[in-house]
């Protein structure tokens, strides 16, 4: 695994290690570990933006079903429960 180093003044040092204490995602309970997860985070959050724009450039196409068609979904799912 790659090792990258950080310089943090000494208020932004003891933020993250209370970060690290009240996480409770965090199996190692070290900075690393803080770190891996936030950058994970990050990832995440990027893919998900980036499938609501194509969802809007989906639906500005108007390539999907007609509202008649989401209307008759919305009741077959409806009554199938």
């Amino acid at each position: 695994m790659a090792k990258i180093s950080i310089h943090l003044d000494k208020e932004r040092l003891k933020e993250l290690d209370e970060l690290v204490k009240i996480s409770p995602n965090l199996a190692k309970r070290n900075r690393s570990a803080l770190c891996s997860h936030l950058i994970a985070q990050e990832i995440t959050r990027l893919q998900r933006l980036q499938m609501l724009e194509a969802a809007k450039a989906l639906n500005e196409l108007n390539i999907g079903w007609s509202e008649e068609e989401e209307n008759c979904a919305i009741t077959d799912v409806g009554l199938s429960g």
